[in-house]
């Protein structure tokens, strides 16, 4: 259940994470596209000024991966 949740959050945080950097105006369109790619959309959207949503997504992975790993 715990699983479920959590990779939800995750789901609705990447999208967040994606539309800010497409949205970044500090960046090319070239590397705003790069956001389409999601190892790389976090990178994109810090690099475009947004912080929290990156940090979030990136705490709701480790917090997603321990859970996987701790069952």
């Amino acid at each position: 259940m715990s699983w479920t949740v959590l990779g939800a959050a995750w789901l609705v945080t990447h999208v967040l994470v994606v539309f800010q950097a497409l949205r970044a105006d500090a960046l090319a369109w070239r590397w705003r596209l790069l956001a389409l790619v999601p190892p790389a959309a976090p990178g994109v959207a810090w690099a475009g000024g947004r912080r929290a949503a990156p940090v979030l997504w990136g705490a709701l992975l480790v917090l997603y991966v321990l859970l996987r790993v701790a069952e």
